[in-house]
């Protein structure tokens, strides 16, 4: 008899297998959520230095020619990286107008890569004259923009979470969602050019 008592004794109960579990499903979900957390505050990081690097690239390249680069298609480098960079996609008429002048003074390359953002979007050097915004950012600066992979979509941005953090720090200078704009200068006058 006492063999038996001890063969019932020796496996969990049902509630204490349901009990580990629940305690084991907890800890994952803690987990999960630990590790969401510190993936994003890591591409929050490497999007800041992103950020430096590019106003880094774009004071020096103002310093050499006078003048930040013109707006260029998304996800085309604005000449930061390569001399004739922005010729790799659509770009604005008035790279045709300073064309001649980047010739003559520009002295880079001013960043090693022009490089998808952290999210998997793209990066686009935005630069509006004061007459003109587009996608809530207001004219008359020049902005790395963050734009989704595909047009309309939401792919390869922060969650919106992270976005609205970006704007109560006044770094997302956009008013759309989905939008992030960061300011790095101001439009110059395309009537007077470089040196």
């Amino acid at each position: 008899m006492s063999a038996c008592i001890n063969k019932r004794t020796a496996g969990f109960t049902m509630i204490e297998l349901l009990v580990v579990m629940l305690i084991l499903s907890f800890l994952i979900g803690v987990g999960i959520i630990s590790t969401r957390h510190l993936r994003n505050r890591a591409m929050l990081a490497l999007f800041f230095e992103d950020m430096r690097r590019t106003k880094e690239a774009a004071n020096h390249f103002a310093q050499d020619c006078g003048f930040m680069p013109p707006d260029v298609w998304r996800g085309v480098d604005p000449s930061f990286v390569e001399i004739d960079g922005y010729k790799k996609g659509n770009h604005s008429a008035v790279w045709q107008q300073v064309e001649k002048d980047l010739q003559k003074c520009w002295a880079g390359p001013y960043l090693r890569e022009w490089k998808n953002n952290p999210w998997g979007g793209l990066y686009d050097w935005d630069n509006y004259p004061s007459d003109y915004s587009a996608w809530g950012i207001p004219g008359g600066g020049c902005y790395l923009t963050l734009k989704p992979a595909t047009w309309g979509g939401q792919d390869g941005l922060p969650a919106l979470e992270f976005e609205d953090i970006l704007e109560a720090q006044g770094v997302d200078k956009s008013t759309e969602d989905n939008v992030v704009s960061v300011w790095m200068g101001k439009a110059p006058d395309f009537g007077v050019q470089g040196k």
